[in-house]
């Protein structure tokens, strides 16, 4: 029986326990320091997390420097089980946190008339400045988010929607505290030269300043009302992270398995509804019980619960975050960070200053004409054409690719005639799944032989196709020979590789057995090869394989009353071939790989 997976396993509890500690540390850090807007609980689980992977510390407990993926290191299952099940939790329990007893009428519209044209002119900017620059749209969706919502609550939850790998989660998060830093320094000295009374600018920090303390910090410089407005403002933008999550998993569910492109109930990701739940539940629970001592022990527990979950994510983050990848991401993130940080605090500070002087249709026409221009030049620089040459030239130059981006990369050289063996090997070694991508496979219903799963991401029309396995712990395949050419690597858990010899007359014999290294490049020439693999360890293994051709026959395997696993290297024994008839092996091609219409999946 498959277990829950949002019940932590025995092989992610070290990774867990590791994260929840630097988490808990960095609790500790914010408590026992001098209360500083500068200084928060998720930036010290970051740095801490960062701290113990690129210095000597991490060969005391055995850490490994992150590469395409991190196995076999102990620490992977845990961390991977914090950016998905505990973020997920954080996520939820943050709608306790929503705060709308602090809304007026009139400032309730301005803050919506203001943030409708601010937020999605943000977004904008950010991914034309990102196609310009060549950040990988992943990142440019996390710096678009992170700065459109709450900063790195809001750079966690997107993550895993928009695809995006752990490394730049934390160099997101980086960014959104550079330019909250930015803010406390600027925002007050330029509402006193433009003379903004102090409930205007405290509305303007609200909604320009990324991150939900140092908001209200910057609230609080403007004095008077400035921090309860930066509260009601803020409160607003946080709101809005349960309809940003779904329109960034409608932007970006195309690209996956067939299992999740379905309707839009598929795209949504669940814990958004766990979310508003608790939003609703606020809003009623501050109506009915306010003053209460329960309730009040009841939300001060969900804020310990929210800080905890997102500073053990951070702290996960942080133990992916090599410097070399930060050094070499940094510069142009930061670039596409401060220019939606620059468009959001410069149109927002427009309009809110020209409302403050009775100037509406003026507001309504500045942030109109913000949001037109910097539409067009998304639409400009995001062009169909342009992303497919930026992935193209990515490909070429040598770097990781999630499987979304290798389908549109794998189209364009079938579409060019350029799939051949040399492009296939370079592929298969660029693939590097991006947080979420491999639901899908954990997920399937489609059989592949006892205690394996898998499903089909790619099919093109030269008959290649690129597709994942999901092997349960300590599952065996039969001795067999596939119909067509393979190359694959392991990219999760261990796998151990048994090959085999025809000896003539019934006979065979165990030629070699080897555990695979990871991202290490296997290859098998079909009907000639026979192999069996086995899943090492107690956790689940997956490999990427891209399947070539069909010969035009089934597959084979071995019959036989031995146990393949006690045989000694050169050992013989006899065996019956008989067709194999598993899916995937009968000769049928990859297409089987795509799960019936209704075996839909969470995606995110």
């Amino acid at each position: 029986m498959r277990r829950f997976q949002w019940i932590p396993h025995r092989a992610e509890l070290p990774g867990l326990a590791l994260a929840t500690a630097l988490g808990g540390a960095s609790l500790a850090a914010v408590h026992a320091l001098p209360r500083s807007p500068y200084v928060s609980d998720v930036l010290i689980a970051l740095t801490l997390g960062a701290f113990l992977l690129n210095t000597p510390l991490r060969r005391l407990i055995r850490l490994e420097l992150p590469g395409g993926d991190r196995e076999p290191d102990a620490y992977a299952p845990g961390l991977r089980f914090c950016g998905k099940w505990v973020l997920r939790l954080g996520i939820i329990a943050m709608g306790l946190k929503v705060q709308t007893s602090s809304f007026g009428g009139a400032e309730l519209e301005l803050i919506g008339a203001v943030g409708l044209v601010a937020l999605p002119s943000a977004f904008f900017v950010a991914h034309t400045l990102g196609a310009i620059l060549g950040v990988r749209r992943p990142l440019t969706d996390l710096l678009a988010g992170g700065t459109m919502i709450c900063g790195a609550s809001a750079v966690n939850a997107i993550a895993p929607i928009s695809r995006a790998h752990r490394e730049e989660q934390g160099v997101a998060i980086g960014v959104m505290f550079l330019f909250s830093v930015v803010a406390l320094v600027c925002f007050r000295p330029i509402a006193l030269a433009i003379g903004l009374d102090s409930s205007f600018a405290g509305i303007w920090s609200g909604l320009a300043v990324t991150d939900l303390s140092s908001a209200i910090a910057v609230g609080a410089q403007m004095g008077g009302t400035g921090g309860v407005m930066a509260t009601a403002a803020k409160s607003a933008r946080v709101v809005m992270l349960a309809p940003t999550l779904v329109a960034f998993s409608l932007l970006r569910s195309r690209g996956g398995p067939k299992e999740v492109e379905s309707g839009f109930f598929e795209h949504l990701p669940r814990f958004v509804l766990g979310y508003v739940a608790l939003a609703v539940a606020r809003t009623l629970g501050d109506r009915a019980f306010a003053g209460a001592p329960a309730w009040s022990t009841l939300l001060a527990a969900d804020r310990f619960l929210v800080d905890l979950t997102m500073s053990t994510v951070s702290a996960s983050i942080g133990l992916h975050l090599a410097f070399r990848t930060l050094l070499a991401s940094g510069a142009r993130a930061v670039a596409v960070g401060g220019g939606a940080a620059l468009t959001i605090a410069g149109l927002t500070l427009a309009m809110i200053t020209l409302a403050s002087r009775g100037a509406m249709p003026a507001a309504a026409l500045v942030g109109a004409g913000g949001l037109v221009t910097s539409a067009l030049a998304y639409r400009l620089a995001t062009s169909r054409h342009q992303e497919s040459d930026a992935l193209r030239e990515r490909f070429e130059r040598g770097a990781p690719l999630a499987l979304a981006e290798a389908t549109k990369v794998l189209d364009a050289l079938e579409s060019d005639g350029a799939l051949d063996d040399a492009a296939l090997r370079k592929m298969i070694h660029q693939l590097y799944p991006a947080i979420g991508e491999l639901i899908p496979v954990r997920k399937s219903p489609l059989p592949h032989g006892e205690g394996c799963r898998w499903i089909t991401y790619w099919e093109g029309t030269s008959g290649w196709a690129l597709v994942a396995l999901c092997r349960q712990p300590g599952s065996v395949t039969p001795i067999h020979a596939h119909p067509h050419r393979l190359l694959g690597k392991a990219i999760e858990g261990m796998l151990e590789e048994l090959t085999f010899e025809d000896r003539g007359a019934g006979a065979y014999a165990l030629t070699s057995r080897r555990v695979l290294g990871h991202n290490e490049l296997v290859e098998t020439p079909g009907l000639a090869a026979l192999h069996l693999v086995r899943a090492v360890g107690d956790r689940e293994a997956i490999d990427l394989q891209l399947r070539g051709p069909e010969c035009g026959q089934p597959g084979v395997r071995l019959s036989t009353s031995i146990d393949p696993l006690a045989l000694a290297v050169g050992e013989t024994f006899s065996a019956e071939v008989e067709t194999d008839d598993r899916p995937g092996h009968g000769g049928e091609g990859a297409a089987c790989g795509r799960p019936p219409a209704e075996a839909g999946g969470d995606g995110s």
